[in-house]
């Protein structure tokens, strides 16, 4: 007869391993990449839809602030009051801090600076080339810029504001330039 030693018990075919087969991970481990090739590339799509939607509501914000603003005065920022040279550091000035019925500008509210600011500072980057800078042009038919090399494209004569970006950033970003109008 054989007696189990309290310290030595007999070996039973119920007793279970504790470690993982080499199967077992390979599965796992399979079964997590699977995952991931369907999960990331739904979140990188996310991710650029996120980021053209928050470019559309920065040009909305913006468009928006620009009609108050021409509401307000009569023309449209980024003209000197009295001139009729426009000026893109002018035109995020006048968005950005209180004016006087002529478009001058102050950064403290007080009479006679008692209209906007139209926009929180700072001015919004354009996000495809993280610039903010507005180019200004006085009409329509005025050159463009070197495509994407300032942030925005402020029509004065029209209150046209528009992205400046390569169709190349537009097509990496999924806009096309008609939805940016």
């Amino acid at each position: 007869m054989v007696h189990a030693h309290r310290n030595n018990p007999i070996p039973t075919a119920s007793r279970r391993h504790t470690a993982f087969s080499l199967v077992e991970l390979v599965m796992v481990v399979t079964i997590i990449g699977i995952v991931a090739a369907i999960a990331v590339p739904r979140m990188a799509s996310a991710s650029a839809t996120a980021s053209a939607n928050a470019l559309r509501a920065t040009l909305t914000n913006i468009r928006k602030a620009i009609d108050v603003y021409f509401a307000e005065h009569g023309s449209f920022p980024g003209y000197l009051p009295g001139t009729t040279t426009p000026d893109g550091t002018r035109f995020v000035q006048q968005l950005l801090e209180y004016t006087d019925e002529t478009g001058a500008s102050n950064a403290t509210y007080g009479y006679p600076y008692v209209f906007g600011p139209y926009l929180r500072s700072p001015f919004s980057k354009n996000l495809t080339n993280n610039l903010k800078d507005v180019h200004v042009k006085a009409a329509p038919t005025d050159p463009d810029p070197a495509d994407g090399s300032v942030g925005w494209v402020a029509v004065l004569s029209t209150g046209d504001f528009q992205i400046s970006a390569t169709d190349g950033d537009l097509d990496k970003w999924n806009i096309k330039k008609l939805e940016l109008k």
